[in-house]
C-alpha cells in the first residue's frame, strides 16, 4: 500500500481521500481550513500544518486539489509549499485541480527544475462521482510516470485517459468544463425564454431533458431549475464556473481558435456573480437572470 500525501479537503478531495483511505493506501492531508479536514482525519488520515510538514513525512504520490490559481501557488510555491520540501527521490505528484493553462505549464517547469515528477491530472465527475470511484481522469505529462501512478487512481477513477505532454490534460479539461457550461447557460437561458412566453416550466424542462437537447448537463439541472430544488450541500457554485469558463476562454483565445460561444457562457455566469449569487449552486442561474431582468425593468 502506498504512503500519500493530500492537499486539499473540499468536496471533492474529501471524497477522493476517503476511497484512498478505504483502498487500504496511507494519507496525510493539508487544508488551509483545518477544520474541513476533520471527516477525512477521522476516518484515518494524517493532518500535517503545512504542505511542507506534509511531504517531509515521506510518501509515494502527491495530490492536489484545490479551488483556484493562488491556491494552488500558495501550496507548491509558498514559503511553507510542496517544492521547499525535501521529499524521497522517486516520489511523485499530480495536480487534480482545474487551473489555468499558464499556471499548469509553469508548474511543470517548476516541479522538474526540483526533480519532481509532475502530471496534470483534472478530472471529470462531480463529488457524488468521486464518492463513488467513478471520476474520468485527463492525464498530461510523461507516460512512464501515469504508469508508475496509475494504481492509485484506480480507487478513484473508471477510466484514465491520457492527452499528450505536459498541460494536455488540463487544456482538454478547460475545454471540456467549457463546452458543459455552455449546456447550463444555454439552458437557463431556454428555461427563462420559455417562462417569458407564459409556457410550463415543468413540461419544458422534461422536453429539454428527454429531447435531442438533453445532454446530461441538461438532464441533471432541467429539473433543479424548474422545481427550484437545488443541491445542498453546493457541488459547483457560480463563481466555480465563471472560474471554469475565464480559464476556458483564456486558453482557447491563446490557442488562437474561436471563443464566441465561450465568451457568451462566461459572461452569463458573470451575471450569477454581479447579483450577489456566487456562491450559490450552478443550477440557480435560472433564479440569477430572472433577478437580472427584474433589476433592469
Amino acid at each position: 500500500m502506498a504512503k500519500i500525501v493530500y492537499l486539499g479537503t473540499g468536496h471533492m478531495g474529501e471524497a477522493m481521500i476517503l476511497n484512498l483511505l478505504k483502498a487500504g493506501h496511507s494519507v496525510t492531508v493539508f487544508n488551509r481550513t483545518p477544520e474541513k479536514a476533520n471527516r477525512v482525519v477521522e476516518a484515518g488520515a494524517t493532518f500535517a500544518s503545512t504542505p511542507r510538514a506534509a511531504i517531509e513525512q515521506g510518501g509515494d504520490a502527491i495530490f492536489a486539489s484545490l479551488a483556484d490559481d493562488a491556491a494552488s501557488r500558495a501550496v507548491w510555491t509558498g514559503p511553507d509549499g510542496v517544492l521547499s520540501a525535501e521529499r524521497p527521490a522517486e516520489m511523485i505528484a499530480t495536480e487534480s485541480s482545474t487551473l489555468s493553462h499558464d499556471w499548469v505549464l509553469e508548474l511543470h517547469g517548476l516541479a522538474k527544475k526540483k526533480g519532481l515528477k509532475f502530471l496534470d491530472c483534472p478530472v471529470a465527475g462531480r463529488p457524488d462521482f468521486a464518492a463513488a470511484g467513478k471520476l474520468v481522469v485527463f492525464v498530461g505529462g510523461n507516460p512512464d510516470d501515469l504508469d508508475q501512478i496509475r494504481p492509485l487512481l484506480e480507487p478513484l477513477s473508471r477510466e484514465v485517459l491520457r492527452f499528450g505532454g505536459p498541460g494536455s490534460g488540463i487544456a482538454f479539461k478547460l475545454i471540456y468544463n467549457l463546452m458543459g457550461a455552455t449546456h447550463v447557460a444555454a439552458l437557463a437561458e431556454g428555461l427563462a425564454a420559455v417562462e417569458s412566453a407564459g409556457m410550463d416550466l415543468d413540461v419544458a424542462a422534461h422536453a429539454f431533458s428527454t429531447g435531442a437537447t438533453g445532454s446530461p448537463h441538461v438532464v441533471r439541472h432541467a429539473e433543479f431549475m424548474s422545481k427550484g430544488n437545488h443541491e445542498d450541500p453546493v457541488a459547483f457554485s457560480g463563481r466555480g464556473r465563471l472560474k471554469d469558463s475565464t480559464y476556458g476562454v483564456e486558453l482557447v483565445e491563446k490557442l488562437g481558435a474561436q471563443a464566441i460561444i465561450g465568451n457568451a457562457t462566461a459572461s452569463v455566469f458573470q451575471q450569477m456573480v454581479d447579483v450577489g449569487m456566487a456562491e450559490s449552486a450552478d443550477s440557480m442561474l435560472l433564479d440569477a437572470l430572472r433577478k437580472n431582468l427584474k433589476e433592469k425593468q
